[in-house]
């Protein structure tokens, strides 16, 4: 029993750190900025983690776009490692922290109830 306990306690640790990494990416300029955009039009709490996929896949397109903005190539991103999704997971789940905290805010600020949708 103390080895299951051992191997639940390193996954979370594990998803720990990996949380803490994407927090560190998203609290960035972009990142920040996306987040609050994001927050902005999540219309309730129970879509929370579709609105930080899709911030995590903008946050990935504007890194592949912006080297065309300063003249260079347009390249896509390893899509077939294993780096490339581990730091996808990190960025989706530091995205989904502060997007969650930014639209605590928001419904602080507008007052409303934000019930999920029917």
């Amino acid at each position: 029993m103390e080895a299951f306990f051992g191997q639940v306690g390193a996954l979370l640790g594990g998803v720990f750190n990996l949380t803490q990494a994407g927090f560190d990416g998203v609290n960035q300029v972009m990142g920040l900025l996306i987040a609050v955009v994001a927050a902005l039009i999540m219309p309730t709490w129970n879509r929370l983690w579709a609105t930080a996929l899709g911030a995590a896949l903008v946050h990935h397109l504007i890194n592949a776009v912006r080297p065309m903005l300063d003249g260079g190539a347009f390249a896509l991103p390893p899509l077939l490692t294993l780096s490339f999704w581990m730091a996808t997971l990190a960025l989706f789940l530091g995205y989904a922290v502060v997007i969650a905290v930014f639209f605590f805010i928001k419904s602080l600020l507008t007052g409303r109830k934000h019930s999920p949708a029917h």
